[in-house]
């Protein structure tokens, strides 16, 4: 009986490190396009908040200080909320792009967006924030840059460049809102649920190399980032009282915030009964000056600037005044929310969740007054946005301590235990209801 023929010789075996990692080549271009969009993601969110400083300027100290009354009186207040309101409506009715997506159905990291949207949908996001609107532009500048990035980058390259260059840009508009790089791609990986494929680290490396570069650009620039005047810095070590009593902050501002949502998907449905955008947009901003007008400038506008006015004036407000403010903030920020303003709700459930920290060191001194701030943000965070990530690394950027962050490691979980199965801020739309057939 012959013999079988000899088997030919297996092919050598290619290390798996050479199928895992990238050639060397193709990460330094992937880290020089992720430098230059990280870069390029400051000029809008420059421009943009700029633009809604200057606005809020002429509101509330040029205009009442030419014509000889107070920016704070309650008819102004609540004179500008309501024509803000009018004028955010009439552009989504009437203006090209209508003002982009409603953001009571958008995430905070959605497809970009059309170009021929952006203007509509920034105007409307300055008037907003100009006028003191209880939302924050982190989302309407993440879908811009996003947009402006593929349409620049993206153009006349493959369909992945494209979609490779939209994570980056999401990634680097986060690291210039927060200055917390290390969150912004495990954020987006968070948000939009995409799988990770080969090492994490290689997953996240480009996306934080743009966040890195972006956040460095604002440093230099010395624009504002989302960071308190806290002392004594560092914090004082945290004992055992203290870590439980941050650990109830972070718990109890989740359980009123969340209490919120659900006011929020009600108020949403109502306001959405009514067809014409202008009345709608401007009934919310009537109520949001009578918000304002009880509430004053602190329970308005959402941005760090509000948040160090609170910190700075917190030792001298009772418990009751802190209580009144904080209801007030958040339900502003939830009606804004609801009745079709354009903007976003990381830092504005931020300064909620300042304010209601503020509050909880006020209840316990124990709790020291940065590990207070910060489990109140997390608490906040956690249930506006969904993010675990923003809401750990969100505060650690607010109080600027990295020594918060193993208490806020042990609070994350009964917040998310909390939430994890509730209502989201994000509303989706209805389906269109399918056609009659004819008969």
């Amino acid at each position: 009986m012959a013999g079988r023929p000899p088997e030919p010789p297996a092919p050598p075996e290619v290390p798996l490190q050479d199928e895992e990692h990238p050639d060397a080549r193709v990460m330094v271009r992937e880290a020089a396009l992720a430098v230059v969009v990280g870069v390029a993601a400051t000029v809008v969110p420059i421009a943009v908040l700029a633009a809604a400083r200057g606005l809020a300027e002429v509101l509330y100290e040029r205009i009442p200080a030419t014509v000889g009354f107070s920016g704070d009186a309650p008819w102004w207040i609540f004179g500008v909320l309501t024509a803000t309101g009018l004028a955010v409506g009439s552009i989504v009715r009437l203006a090209p792009g209508h003002g982009g997506r409603d953001s009571a159905t958008a995430g905070l990291i959605g497809p970009p967006m059309a170009l021929r949207v952006l203007p509509s949908l920034l105007v409307a996001l300055v008037l907003a924030l100009g006028a003191g609107v209880s939302l924050s532009p982190e989302n309407v500048l993440i879908s811009v840059n996003a947009a402006l990035a593929t349409a620049v980058l993206g153009r006349g390259g493959s369909r992945s460049r494209a979609e490779r260059v939209v994570p980056l840009a999401t990634a680097a508009t986060i690291g210039v809102q927060f200055g917390t790089p290390v969150a912004a791609p495990l954020a987006y990986l968070e948000l939009t649920g995409r799988r990770v494929r080969g090492s994490l680290w290689e997953a996240v490396t480009a996306p934080l190399v743009a966040a890195g570069a972006g956040a460095v650009t604002m440093a230099l620039l010395r624009r504002p980032i989302l960071q308190l005047d806290l002392t004594p810095t560092p914090p004082p070590a945290p004992t055992a009282s203290g870590v439980l009593g941050g650990v109830a902050i972070a718990t109890a501002t989740a359980v009123v915030v969340l209490a919120a949502v659900y006011a929020y998907r009600v108020l949403h449905a109502a306001f959405h009964r009514i067809s014409n955008p202008v009345v709608m947009t401007g009934l919310g901003g009537a109520l949001l000056g009578v918000l304002g007008v009880v509430g004053g400038r602190e329970s308005m506008f959402k941005d760090v600037a509000t948040a160090r006015t609170l910190v700075a004036a917190a030792p001298d407000l009772s418990v009751s005044e802190l209580a009144l403010t904080g209801l007030c903030s958040l339900a502003a920020f939830t009606l804004a929310a609801a009745s079709g303003f354009r903007g976003g709700r990381v830092i504005a459930s931020a300064v909620v969740g300042v304010t209601a920290g503020l509050l909880g060191h006020a209840v316990a001194p124990v709790v020291p007054v940065s590990l207070a701030i910060a489990c109140g943000v997390l608490g906040a965070v956690v249930v506006a946005v969904r993010s675990c990530w923003l809401g750990l690394f969100v505060p650690v950027a607010m109080v600027g301590s990295i020594a918060v962050l193993p208490v806020l490691c042990l609070a994350v979980l009964p917040v998310w235990l909390l939430v994890v199965r509730r209502p989201t801020m994000t509303i989706r739309p209805a389906p269109p209801e399918p056609e009659a057939k004819s008969a």
